[in-house]
């Protein structure tokens, strides 16, 4: 091996232990904070209250951002698992929007889902499929205009695949980087500009789900204004011929 692979390999596996070091102080911190919140420990005044709720929101963020850079470690390392199982993608759908609501009506904007399906079986992981589609979901909340926002939230049934299309009121993403957007660690300056604190780390774990499931994902800009980010993924069987 190289002086270059081997230093490279040193960083990776640097990088690695220091990433899994974190999860159990976060996961500690949590807890703490969750059972003062809880009164458990003692009655609280609402000023401490108020307090403790940003510490708790903190850390979430915090173990939300190293989630995922666990599993940016896993996928280099190739031991990032993804399931493959029939999944209703619709009822997933559903359920991630329903999750969102509240996050949307805090972010003035209003959520909605289309389908001309009752039910649509998929083939992937039943639980990363609900990460993908929130990361989606999140995003075009969070980067929408300033003012009343809308979200739409649309499955389609084409030939062998399903098409689930995330349309947002957001400021589009510039052509020159509708490509590099689903890139580990690549953020618009206007995503930036609105979050400084993300990875931008979402949309390339979601990437690597759906492609690894057989699908694929984009970008495409809205005429009247956003954009609407689309991932595709393969029917189960009896849904192709059906």
């Amino acid at each position: 091996m190289s002086d270059n692979k081997n230093k490279e390999k040193k960083g990776v596996d640097s990088f690695s232990a220091v990433v899994h070091h974190m999860r159990n102080p976060v996961y500690i911190l949590r807890g703490y904070l969750d059972a003062l919140f809880s009164g458990d420990l003692g009655e609280l005044s609402e000023k401490q209250k108020k307090y403790l709720k940003i510490c708790l929101e903190s850390a979430e963020e915090v173990n939300h951002i190293v989630t995922n850079l666990i599993c940016v470690v896993e996928i280099e390392e190739g031991r990032y698992e993804i399931k493959k199982e029939p999944v209703d993608i619709v009822l997933a759908a559903d359920e991630a929007v329903g999750k969102s609501v509240f996050l949307a009506r805090a972010s003035n904007a209003k959520i909605s889902l289309a389908t001309g399906e009752r039910s649509l079986s998929v083939v992937t992981d039943p639980d990363k499929i609900q990460n993908v589609i929130d990361a989606f979901l999140v995003n075009a909340i969070k980067y929408k205009k300033e003012g009343e926002g809308k979200v739409e939230v649309k499955i389609e049934k084409k030939e062998n695949e399903a098409i689930v299309s995330i349309k947002d009121s957001g400021t589009g993403v510039p052509e020159k980087e509708k490509e590099k957007i689903f890139e580990k660690f690549y953020r618009t300056k206007r995503a930036i500009e609105i979050d400084p604190n993300s990875l931008g780390l979402g949309l390339y774990i979601s990437k690597v789900i759906i492609e690894d499931c057989g699908g694929k994902t984009w970008v495409e800009n809205n005429k009247e204004g956003g954009a609407t980010f689309y991932f595709t993924l393969p029917l189960k069987k009896e849904n192709i011929e059906s």
